[in-house]
């Protein structure tokens, strides 16, 4: 496999108006790589590249978002005639589908780091073809790209950290060469390599990264530079942050996890630039509802095809053998429980509608209408998926916080942005409890829940579980995905 001629068939990075045209995929001619990385537009083409195989079904575009990693917490019950999901669904890791599906989840993560070290590679040794600003700045994203992909491969296939941070875990590339790389301990990958990549992109970002200045700018108008905009496509200044925080959290440095979740949360600029989503446009609009709460997404992907992953999935109409839904009754009566005027039940969920089917089906993704006159930004979201939420650094910085009365605090805080009332302080259980009910509300369909019982090492209780009424006991070999063996073969 020539690895390393993938970043040659990077994305067209056009002028147009428009998102969408932003980082439409239109291949190009095979060039070499010198010719490539000769101008500033041909830097920008391979990073749109990356970002775009980010998106791609393998990765974030289905199995790291709301199939794969969702189906194997138990977020759904699988028709039985697909034998893939309800394969992933019983932790069933050594069936032929599944293992084909993680292997193809590990050679694209891996194939688009190769990709980050071949950009990286060229933006040190050119000089001259990048502004100063944007050399640093593509850096930095680059950086912070590979230091996340490395550490949701770790999150799947390394060992349960909080049991066994010593226990060999992924290979980290730092190169574009093709090469048979050594498994490192967990706590080594994190200590002595994702966190150094993101302490160089978070200081490289600080001063170079226009959202600093001029927050997500989720549109374009005549005469701007398409190159600097749509920050929320990047790995930004603010992004970085928060996988920071999230990084330290899964390691169990709870201090520092909640001093790097309190530097965004107490940044004013944070709050101007991804508020709350507002409920007066999202509850009495049934045209173009901002369902994915775009406002407060610090980063996400493009996914110019996202309706077909409604329609495909989720709708109880169309999505047939693959329709993805909790057990009957499990949205009303356990995850909402007493609180359905939460905006996320509102918006997010739906009677089932199809012949035979009850219970509620997720609507998270459904198109949308485009408003007829509007910005660009208004409609940003009818292609957008959320990769880190501004939420997630909220119930960081409330499981870090060392006095009870400041958890309930910074929970209350994000409980008031879905339109819930203020929780009593009653005990460090109940917090918990109340905790893990917001993570299973808020980041259904994008992958988070499962990292949360794998960090925890916690058991899914019925209450919790959308498959069935059982108790699943954690378990090591439930949470810790198996190597794909054609990596294991090679070394």
């Amino acid at each position: 496999m020539k690895l390393r001629d993938i970043i040659l068939f990077g994305m067209m990075l056009t002028g147009f108006a428009g998102c969408a045209d932003f980082l439409d995929v239109q291949p190009q001619d095979k060039q070499s790589e010198k010719q490539l990385f000769a101008t500033r537009g041909g830097y920008y083409m391979a990073v749109n590249g990356i970002y775009n195989k980010i998106a791609a079904s393998a990765l974030y575009g289905k199995n790291l978002s709301f199939e794969l990693v969702d189906v194997i917490s138990k977020r759904y019950q699988p028709l039985l005639a697909n034998t893939y999901l309800t394969a992933l669904s019983t932790f069933a890791y050594t069936d032929n589908s599944v293992e084909k599906e993680l292997s193809s989840t590990w050679t694209a993560a891996y194939n688009t780091i190769l990709n980050c070290n071949v950009v990286l590679e060229n933006i040190d040794g050119s000089v001259g073809v990048l502004p100063e600003q944007e050399r640093r700045m593509l850096k930095g994203e680059m950086l912070a790209v590979r230091a996340f992909l490395h550490f949701d491969m770790l999150r799947l296939f390394g060992p349960v950290y909080k049991l066994n941070p010593d226990g060999e875990s992924i290979p980290y590339n730092e190169s574009s060469r093709v090469s048979v790389l050594p498994l490192l301990t967990a706590d080594s990958v994190i200590h002595e390599k994702i966190l150094r990549d993101l302490n160089e992109a978070e200081s490289l970002l600080a001063n170079s990264d226009p959202v600093i200045a001029g927050g997500p700018m989720a549109s374009l108008e005549d005469g701007q530079d398409v190159y600097l905009r749509y920050r929320q496509l990047r790995m930004n200044y603010y992004a970085v942050l928060a996988l920071k925080a999230r990084v330290y959290l899964y390691a169990g440095e709870q201090a520092r996890a909640l001093d790097v979740a309190k530097k965004l949360l107490t940044d004013p600029k944070v709050n101007e630039y991804f508020p709350a989503v507002d409920p007066t446009k999202l509850l009495a609009n049934q045209r173009n509802p901002d369902r994915v709460f775009s406002t407060e997404v610090l980063a996400g992907i493009y996914k110019k095809d996202r309706v077909a992953v409604y329609n495909s999935y989720f709708s109880s109409s169309s999505a047939g053998n693959n329709y993805l839904h909790p057990r009957k009754d499990f949205v009303s009566t356990n995850l909402f429980a007493s609180e359905t005027q939460d905006y996320r039940f509102q918006t997010w969920w739906q009677v089932s509608s199809g012949v035979g089917e009850t219970g509620h089906m997720l609507i998270k993704y459904k198109d949308i209408d485009k408003p007829s006159g509007e910005t660009d930004s208004e409609y940003f979201y009818a292609i957008f998926m959320s990769l880190i939420r501004l939420s997630e650094v909220y119930y960081i910085a409330a499981e870090c916080e060392p006095v009870l009365e400041d958890k309930y605090g910074w929970l209350n805080e994000i409980r008031g942005r879905r339109g819930l009332p203020v929780s009593p302080v009653i005990s460090e259980e109940d917090f918990m409890t109340r905790l893990r009910v917001e993570y299973l509300r808020e980041f259904l369909g994008e992958g988070q829940i499962f990292f949360l019982y794998k960090r925890l090492f916690g058991n899914i209780i019925p209450s919790e579980n959308g498959y069935d009424l059982n108790t699943y006991e954690a378990k090591e070999e439930n949470y810790v995905l198996p190597m794909p063996s054609g990596e294991i073969e090679n070394r």
